[in-house]
C-alpha cells in the first residue's frame, strides 16, 4: 500500500463559530488516515489489542483553505522516508474541486503494546509502505529535539485533564493538545484560524488530573509549553503562526 486514499465528511462539532474547519478536525483526518494506512497494511486491527502501535512524535500542518460544514474532502498519505526507530509520513488534503485544503508532514514510531518499548524500524515492518523520497513536502524541515524549555513566559494556567481525552491507548489523544494549548491562548487570539500548526510530543499525558499550560509570544508565532504539574516535565510542546494563503 504506497499511497492511501480516503474521504472524510466535515461534521458540525469539526467547524468553528463561523462554520469553517477547525486545527483539530485537520490533524483527526491525518491521524485517522495514517491509522488506516496500518490497517489496510494487516498490521493494525480494528477489533482488541494489535501487537504494536503507530504513535505520532511530532505534527506540522499547513492550512491553505477552509471549506464549511458538510464538504467532503479527500486526504492522501504516503510514507517519506525512515530511520532506525522512525518514520515520516506527508499528507495532503483536497476539498470536492480537488483544491488543496492542507498539507502536513509527522514522524510515527511503532510501540510494542506489550513491552511499551519503541520498535525498530525493520525491513519486516516498513514491508508494507514504499517509502517515496522524492515526494517531500516540506523540503528541509525537521522537528527540533526539544529537551529544556526556559523562557520568560507571559501566561500560565493550570488546566484539567479529563477521561474524555483519552484513546484506545491510555494517553491523552494527540489531536486534543490543540485544544489544551488554544486555552491559554490571549483572548483576542483564541477565535483566531491559525494557519500553522507544529505539535511536539515527548511525554504521553496517561492519568487524569492537572497539567500546566505556559505561554510565550516568540516574535511571529506563539508557544504554549504542556507541562506536568508535580515536576514541569514538557508534555508537549505546540507552536501556532500564520502563513501566507
Amino acid at each position: 500500500v504506497m499511497k492511501l486514499e480516503q474521504e472524510f465528511f466535515v461534521g458540525a462539532h469539526d467547524v468553528d463559530r463561523e462554520k469553517k474547519v477547525t486545527n483539530k478536525a485537520l490533524l483527526e483526518i491525518l491521524s485517522d488516515i495514517s491509522m488506516l494506512h496500518g490497517v489496510k497494511s494487516g498490521q493494525t486491527k480494528t477489533e482488541g489489542v494489535s501487537p504494536f502501535s503507530w504513535v505520532v512524535l511530532g505534527w506540522k500542518m499547513q492550512v491553505l483553505r477552509r471549506p464549511s460544514m458538510f464538504s467532503t474532502l479527500r486526504a492522501v498519505t504516503w510514507v517519506r522516508d525512515h530511520s532506525r526507530v522512525r518514520g515520516g509520513r506527508d499528507y495532503v488534503i483536497y476539498d470536492e474541486n480537488n483544491t488543496i485544503v492542507a498539507k502536513g508532514t509527522a514522524e510515527w514510531v511503532a510501540q510494542n503494546m506489550e513491552t511499551g518499548f519503541f520498535m525498530k524500524m525493520t525491513p519486516e515492518l516498513l514491508a508494507p509502505f514504499d517509502p517515496e523520497p522524492e515526494e517531500i513536502l516540506f523540503p528541509g524541515f525537521s522537528f527540533p529535539a526539544i529537551r529544556k524549555i526556559d523562557v520568560d513566559v507571559d501566561l500560565q494556567q493550570e488546566i484539567e485533564i479529563e477521561r474524555m481525552m483519552f484513546d484506545y491507548n491510555g494517553h491523552v489523544h494527540n489531536s486534543i493538545y490543540v485544544n489544551l494549548a488554544e486555552q491559554i491562548l490571549p483572548e483576542e487570539l483564541y477565535y483566531h484560524r491559525f494557519n500553522d500548526v507544529e505539535i511536539i510530543y515527548k511525554l504521553e499525558i496517561t492519568s487524569c488530573g492537572k497539567v500546566l499550560l505556559e505561554y510565550t509570544k516568540q516574535e511571529d508565532r506563539h508557544m504554549v509549553v504542556v507541562r506536568r504539574k508535580d515536576d514541569r516535565a514538557i508534555h508537549a510542546v505546540v507552536y501556532f503562526s500564520d502563513v501566507s494563503l
